[in-house]
């Protein structure tokens, strides 16, 4: 499949790696297969210079749309670069009408509507409704960069939660697979981190400082990360690159890659990746199929 500018095409294999292919494009978006297993994307709206939609032809289209389509859209639509109240209008269609596997996927859009209460309080609300099989840790992210102290309440169950499950590492030791082992690091550390751009609280910096040491890379990686901190592993980069997501807010949106075919379930707009401190691509590790195109 050749149907891509070449230069957009640079722009995957700079993020992904030279070996990275277009395996399909949509309406939305660029899909690339990065490795026997993973794929990512680049949006649509980012890349291509005036790539717009106007609001009434989202209305219109809405209804009709299913799942895959509607997270397709609302997970790239956030990407683009300058926002007018028309896209303002497009992000109060998604709002009113979406599910969380949707709304996690624009969590930090949501945060570009022009009303930051209303904003605050939607991502609140889903942070205590979010469907049990749909992460939180997008709309957690989303709240502690919003920096509202109304949030701190609905994340602190699960900082509690993850917090108690973290204590299983002193039984167990560290597990060959950080990303989605039994020890819940990415949610923990990602969690804390809402929380202490929140409150500021020395508990949270405190905790999240203790795995500053700790013996696997990547984890040191994600507590620099949680607090905006360039540490050691952050300056030196991680030795071994992943073309799907590193940071610990994006762990929610991505399944272990299988040679099932997964509800894709896309990225939030600043989530940050290995290699970068803030990036507009999206991973997941479902292969485009037939029915996608």
């Amino acid at each position: 499949m050749t149907n891509i500018e070449p230069e957009i095409l640079e722009l995957a294999k700079r993020e992904y790696g030279d070996n990275c292919e277009l395996a399909r494009r949509t309406e939305w978006s660029y899909s690339f297969k990065c490795g026997p297993k993973s794929y990512g994307s680049i949006s649509r709206f980012m890349v291509e210079k005036d790539f717009e939609v106007n609001a009434s032809e989202i209305r219109q289209r809405w209804p009709s749309m299913d799942s895959r389509e509607r997270t397709d859209f609302a997970s790239n639509f956030g990407q683009k670069k300058t926002w007018r109240d028309n896209d303002t209008e497009i992000l109060e269609i998604i709002m009113d009408d979406g599910d969380d596997h949707i709304w996690s996927s624009c969590a930090l859009t949501m945060l570009r509507h022009s009303d930051r209460s209303r904003a605050v309080e939607f991502l609140i609300e889903r942070l205590q409704r979010c469907a049990p099989e749909v992460p939180p840790l997008n709309y957690a992210q989303a709240l502690g960069i919003a920096g509202d102290r109304r949030a701190a309440a609905a994340i602190r169950p699960y900082y509690d939660k993850y917090l108690k499950a973290m204590e299983a590492e002193a039984v167990t030791g560290v597990p060959d697979d950080v990303f989605f082992g039994p020890i819940p690091y990415p949610a923990f550390l990602s969690i804390a981190g809402a929380l202490f751009k929140i409150e500021g609280s020395i508990e949270y910096e405190q905790v999240i400082r203790k795995y500053f040491n700790h013996p696997n890379e990547q984890v040191r990686y994600w507590a620099e990360h949680a607090l905006n901190v360039e540490g050691p592993t952050s300056k030196e980069g991680l030795s071994t690159r992943r073309s799907v997501t590193d940071s610990p807010a994006d762990l929610g949106n991505w399944r272990k890659t299988d040679n099932t075919h997964n509800t894709r379930i896309g990225r939030s707009l600043g989530e940050l990746s290995a290699t970068r401190k803030l990036t507009h691509y999206q991973n997941y590790t479902r292969p485009p199929t037939a029915s996608d195109s």
